[in-house]
């Protein structure tokens, strides 16, 4: 995913010649995936509540240790996690798969592009080959992605019993229910009061999209 993520960013605010019109536009783009991200857990939330998926699961006592020493490695201070933004290099942000980091440079690199001008441009068009690539590669995995969906679902399977398949039925229609709410609720009322535009008839015209 780092690959993506930075060759995105960087080609998103090099291509903006003006600093001031990125800082704006972040700004805004900042602000509405917070309200939105927070709406959604709400929905998820109420959804998985009201659902209570993974109740009727036999988990256990080892299952059951090893997810709460997980769960207890997970926390951090508030002074780690500004530090954990900031990688050793350049390169170990991709090499060890941290989001934000990958984030930080990708940032830098495109603000670095857009103080160079025209002479950044063919940087920029050389990005713009290496995302076609990273796409190319990601879609070819995604082909054994139903490997491995297999896989983890039969080692699930093989420890819990069969009573994880009712779960797992359980989360994919709460995973539904909560889409479906986020976008035909939220989305579409939000997508009518600003910019006047009927949800349905967006999803309309998009439908070829959507099958490809």
């Amino acid at each position: 995913i780092s690959p993506i993520i930075f060759c995105t960013i960087v080609l998103g605010v090099g291509s903006v010649r003006k600093a001031a019109k990125v800082g704006a536009v972040g700004g805004l783009a900042l602000g509405y995936f917070l309200v939105m991200s927070t709406v959604a857990l709400a929905i998820g939330l109420l959804v998985g509540n009201f659902l209570e998926p993974g109740s009727t699961l036999h988990i256990t006592e080892a299952a059951r240790e090893a997810g709460a020493e997980q769960a207890g490695d997970a926390g951090e201070s508030t002074a780690d996690f500004l530090l954990g933004i900031i990688p050793t290099t350049i390169v170990s942000a991709f090499t060890e798969g941290e989001v934000l980091q990958t984030l930080l440079v990708a940032l830098l690199a495109g603000f670095a592009l857009q103080a160079m001008g025209k002479t950044g441009e063919p940087i920029i068009r050389g990005i713009t080959h290496i995302q076609r690539l990273v796409f190319r590669i990601l879609a070819m995995i995604m082909w054994a992605a139903p490997v491995g969906a297999f896989g983890a679902i039969a080692a699930v399977v093989g420890e819990t019993g069969l009573d994880a398949l009712k779960s797992l039925a359980i989360i994919m229609i709460g995973f539904y229910v909560t889409c479906a709410l986020f976008v035909f609720v939220v989305l579409g009322a939000l997508l009518r009061m600003i910019a006047g535009v009927n949800l349905f008839s967006l999803l309309k015209y998009l439908g070829r999209e959507f099958l490809l």
